[in-house]
């Protein structure tokens, strides 16, 4: 390449950092409750990215009061026309919840439980994919992301007031939304590689979780049928979704279960409260179920399926460690319950999220390449952070196929 080439290569990265680093020129509005902004204005945006962006569940997700969750909305304008909205999680993480609690370990009582840094989150911990951010038909990528990271600039510097934020994450993205979010590393931000989102597709002529078996090669149909169906039906167990009010009969049998799973989980960056399980069946059968296994009148596991037009996410699970130890397969079982919920739903994507990798896999899920964006206030510990996400690594999903081959 000839000099001049080459200069006139630096000039124009050096124009583009300068962009970005000034202000958009957009007009901002921010909020701690969503409906403290302009509800027609966010609609407007949130109408066409479904269930997790909608004012319904963000304010369900207020109703639950999780101690340790502040929220943040941001409302972007060009000329007075809503161009991105974002819906933002504020908590403190401590380096207790990268790892499982140790046998009959309290959560809090550690020294890795003391070490907390306050992150701000662009999206949903609850979920899986993009859901904190959603932009207006047509608008430019560029001028979006620009505009997101100037959002989230200005709510890190506000927090100073509060002690101060050291981490911002971009969650969830998968390959086609990161490619155009490329300009988030262009500000600083590191792109991280978790493990996969796992997700089955749903063939279009499945009516029924007997046509999903139905579409299974021999061995794995019998498979599901002798080791995982007939144990809970010979011994009595009902799976079904539960009504409203037996959501709030049973809402503390549910938290004493999700926490005895999550437990076991060796990332846990927010816990739901008892008043989380009402305010998600409070939106409704058509958006929310919870599968319940019951006998007797006693619950024994859930799952939470939400729906959310062509996708549904088995979100929150629990159940009786105990049986499940004495070899009862009641995690597997409720796994089978989200396919059947989806299914009836008329979903064609269920997204199963990360872990568990073999079990999900076995259903038919398939690994999604998923990144998020992280970025450290301070740059020299950026740095650090971006060496340190990228040698830790993730597992990789199996490759396993459960159906029958097409013709």
């Amino acid at each position: 390449m000839k000099l001049p080439g080459v200069a006139e290569k630096i000039s124009q990265k050096l124009k583009l950092r300068h962009k970005l680093r000034h202000s958009t020129g957009l007009q901002f509005a921010f909020a701690e409750r969503v409906d403290f902004l302009n509800p027609a204005a966010w609609d407007s945006l949130a109408g066409g990215h479904g269930l997790f962006m909608s004012r319904d569940y963000l304010r369900a997700l207020e109703t639950a009061r999780m101690p340790e969750l502040q929220h943040r909305y941001a409302m972007v304008f060009g000329d007075g026309v809503p161009l991105v909205i974002l819906s933002m999680q504020l908590l403190e993480l401590g380096l207790d919840r990268l790892r499982p609690l140790a046998r009959d370990q309290d959560e809090g009582e550690s020294a890795a439980a003391r070490l907390r840094q306050r992150v701000l989150v662009c999206g949903n911990l609850l979920t899986y994919g993009l859901d904190g951010v959603a932009f207006a038909p047509g608008l430019d990528p560029q001028l979006g992301w620009h505009a997101v990271a100037e959002a989230l600039y200005r709510i890190r510097r506000a927090d100073k007031l509060q002690g101060g934020l050291q981490f911002v994450l971009v969650k969830d993205f998968d390959p086609a939304r990161f490619a155009g979010s490329a300009l988030l590393g262009k500000l600083s931000y590191s792109a991280i590689e978790t493990e996969p989102n796992m997700i089955l597709e749903l063939a279009p002529g499945w009516k029924s979780h007997d046509d999903y078996l139905a579409g299974m090669t021999s061995k794995y149909r019998s498979n599901v049928k002798s080791r995982i169906l007939k144990p809970l039906a010979d011994a009595g167990y009902t799976v079904a979704p539960l009504a409203a009010d037996e959501v709030a009969r049973h809402a503390a049998r549910m938290q004493q279960m999700y926490l005895a799973v999550q437990a076991n989980a060796s990332l846990r960056p927010l816990t739901v409260t008892p008043q989380f399980w009402p305010a998600m069946a409070a939106l409704g059968a058509a958006r929310a179920v919870i599968c319940g296994v019951t006998k007797d009148g006693e619950l024994h596991g859930f799952l939470l399926v939400l729906k959310n037009g062509a996708e549904a996410t088995a979100a929150q699970i629990g159940f009786d460690r105990e049986l499940a130890n004495a070899g009862l397969p009641l995690y597997l079982r409720l796994l089978h319950a989200g396919v059947a919920t989806a299914i009836a739903a008329g979903a064609r994507q269920l997204i199963f999220g990360r872990t568990a990798l073999e079990p999900k896999a076995r259903l038919g899920c398939k690994p999604v390449e998923t990144h998020f964006w992280l970025r450290h206030r301070q740059p020299v510990i950026n740095s650090v952070a971006k060496q340190f996400f990228h040698f830790i690594g993730h597992d990789e999903a199996p490759d396993i196929d459960p159906f029958k081959k097409a013709g």
